[in-house]
């Protein structure tokens, strides 16, 4: 089966093994009394997790939207009247409240309009308490009967603490905050060889690709030079990935690591929301960001604000570069070349695991790249074993049966329900602590997991694909992959978690045929067909009045009732419509609307940034599809534990 992949989507060569690098680890932390409880504590609340707070993340924003409460009591209602929208207002912190100890009050000048309600004040009142500021303004004054005024909606932004690092000074300044920089993003992990010859490149401007495998710290070859360089505002790095979840998972990395030290960083795809994507759009107007992951569809259709003077970028990276070869059917990466050329020409770093004798010349072509870096390395202590096809009962009993002793282990999930009910039933069944991890888990709490699981407190740790980047733990004895991933790069990071510490370690194939129909659901809600588009514009068409559609993305969904249709499909539908040109959607004092817009002629929906984002995801899984249920257990262990390169090529240059 290893020849078939010389004719498939990763046609190489395999290296041959090399020796296995030691441990680069150091000792674990010990638990506190609070993480200890944690278990106990998570199954608690496991039902407010699945329900979805949609508070539950707040904490962590960088902005929000919400309504001041209590507007109506104590005369505040003729205050309200003379409020215009943005106008500023400050939010004041009252831990001495009687009712709330994280009331946080809302006052205009000397008058206080209300507070913020409870459920936000909780998640933010710890941050402002640790020095954070947040600003607010004004975004909407709603209207009452007989033209009293009834409520006050803001616009928060956080300013968060500044870092200790500050722009630099001196060389001794410089030092320090590459220092720091490094620390933020790896601890104090060591950096590798290969890691610093890529860096040496990126440092000295010339255009480098880098093939490195799984778990050998890519991602940190762009991540530290980008962060240098907004720290001192030298220059902009723009980096752009095959997949938007892929951006995702980075995005949520660097803003937890980065925006500490005031690095501005975006996201770009066609799949984030309103009021993010009003953000950076204001960002590429005025061209204050540092980072922007994005997309090569996004970007392509966003072309002009790009290419503006003021967003040209000193850094261009192309993450998972093997797919300007592999993809070349995707019409963005056909042209990612001459559209990085319209940006002034920029120093390119490309990063990939899989550059086989026909994809690294071309990318080296298509990228203007002279000088590369090849880690070799092959992680010989990492294990395939095929359990493929079983029942959920047989899943479970296998995972038992496999775990004795205090070996730790991950359980890679599609949902957070299916994390949250594989933890339940693994409770009872294994040695030590179980827990589970996913988006909707508070961030407070999926660090404390994250802590106790690294300190040996909890020996299991039931996961969704948010357990995944920037988690870098050394001694995961096992990974069960007990779903079918959605593509080979998560499929590869969540295989590579297991054994960073040289050590032997085992991932579990556990998935079968019946999960990818799963998968294909999950993905006719991310990424709806061009058929299901043409059903929900005429069905959307047809429920909308005189002042447009005024239903929620649920009800709009149970109203149709089309197949494989539910309220995320009609909002990525409506993304694509509104980046056609079909409709004008948004929020006023009424609610959400989506209104019809006049067209003429033949709307194209397959030239969206959205679609295009979509059918990537699509064709990503199908291609993935054809190896993961069928190549056999020796073909993918290759795949997960060593880079694909060139024969006949020197390792540097």
């Amino acid at each position: 089966m290893l020849e078939a992949l010389k004719a498939g989507t990763l046609d190489a060569v395999i290296p041959q093994p090399q020796a296995q690098v030691a441990s680069e680890f150091k000792a674990e932390p010990s638990t506190t009394t609070e993480t200890a409880a944690l278990p106990d504590d998570l199954f608690a609340h496991r039902r407010e997790y699945l329900q979805g707070d949609r508070f539950a993340t707040i904490g962590e924003a960088s902005n929000f939207f919400t309504k001041v409460v209590g507007v109506s009591f104590e005369g505040r209602q003729d205050i309200v009247v003379g409020l215009r929208g943005d106008e500023a207002v400050e939010l004041v912190r009252q831990p001495e409240n009687e009712k709330d100890p994280n009331a946080i009050q809302v006052r205009y000048g000397a008058l206080q309009l209300g507070f913020l309600r409870k459920e936000i004040a909780r998640r933010i009142a710890p941050n402002m308490d640790a020095g954070e500021r947040y600003t607010a303004q004004v975004s909407g004054v709603t209207g009452g009967r007989a033209g009293k005024h009834t409520g006050v909606n803001l616009y928060v932004r956080r300013v968060r603490a500044p870092s200790t690092v500050r722009r630099r000074e001196s060389d001794a300044t410089q030092t320090a905050s590459a220092d720091a920089l490094r620390v933020a993003l790896i601890g104090d992990r060591p950096i590798r060889d290969a890691q610093e010859r890529v860096l040496e490149r990126v440092r000295q401007g010339v255009s480098t690709l880098a093939v490195m495998g799984t778990g050998r710290g890519k991602s940190f070859c762009f991540q530290l030079p980008a962060a240098e360089s907004a720290l001192d505002r030298r220059g902009k790095t723009l980096v752009f990935y095959p997949l938007r979840a892929l951006a995702n998972d980075q995005y949520d990395v660097l803003v937890r690591k980065m925006e500490p030290f005031g690095v501005r960083i975006f996201r770009a795809n066609g799949a984030i929301g309103d009021e993010e994507r009003a953000e950076l759009e204001d960002a590429l107007q005025s061209g204050e960001w540092d980072i922007i992951l994005s997309t090569p569809e996004f970007a392509e259709y966003h072309r002009e604000q790009f290419t503006r003077t003021w967003n040209l970028p000193s850094l261009v990276v192309v993450d998972e570069a093997h797919h300007l070869y592999d993809s070349r059917h995707r019409p963005a990466y056909g042209t990612l070349g001459s559209f990085i050329e319209t940006l002034g020409r920029p120093q390119v770093l490309a990063l990939t695991a899989t550059a086989s004798d026909a994809a690294f010349p071309h990318v080296r072509r298509a990228l203007r790249i002279e000088r590369w870096v090849i880690d070799p390395t092959v992680r010989e202590n990492l294990h395939v074993i095929d359990a493929r096809g079983r029942s959920d009962t047989d899943k479970v009993r296998y995972i038992a049966d496999t775990l004795r002793g205090d070996d730790k282990a991950v359980v890679y999930c599609t949902s957070r329900a299916e994390a949250t009910k594989i933890a339940e039933r693994l409770r009872p069944s294994v040695p030590g602590e179980v827990a589970f991890y996913h988006a909707q888990v508070p961030r407070d709490k999926r660090v404390m997991v994250e802590d106790l699981f690294r300190a040996g407190g909890v020996q299991v740790v039931a996961a969704t694909s948010a357990f995944g980047e920037g988690i870098d733990l050394p001694d995961v004895r096992h990974v069960f992959l007990y779903h079918l991933n959605f593509n080979f790069t998560e499929f590869n990071q969540q295989a590579g978690r297991a054994g960073r510490d040289g050590f032997d370690a085992y991932i579990h194939l556990l998935y079968g045929e019946g999960d990818r129909r799963i998968n294909d659901y999950i993905i006719a809600q991310d990424a709806p067909s061009i058929g299901t588009l043409r059903q929900l514009y005429r069905g959307m068409k047809g429920l909308s009045g005189a002042d447009g559609l005024r239903m929620t993305y649920e009800d709009i969904a149970r109203t149709l009732d089309l197949d494989m249709v539910r309220a995320e499909a009609v909002s990525r539908g409506v993304r694509i419509f509104e980046d056609a040109g079909l409709v004008l959607s948004g929020r006023d004092d009424d609610g959400r609307f989506v209104r019809f817009l006049e067209t003429s002629g033949k709307v194209d929906l397959t030239q969206t940034s959205s679609f295009a984002e979509g059918e990537a995801i699509r064709d990503s899984f199908e291609r993935f599809c054809s190896l993961a249920l069928r190549a056999d257990a020796e073909t993918l262990e290759a795949i997960i534990n060593r880079p694909i390169y060139p024969d006949g090529v020197p390792l540097l240059r």
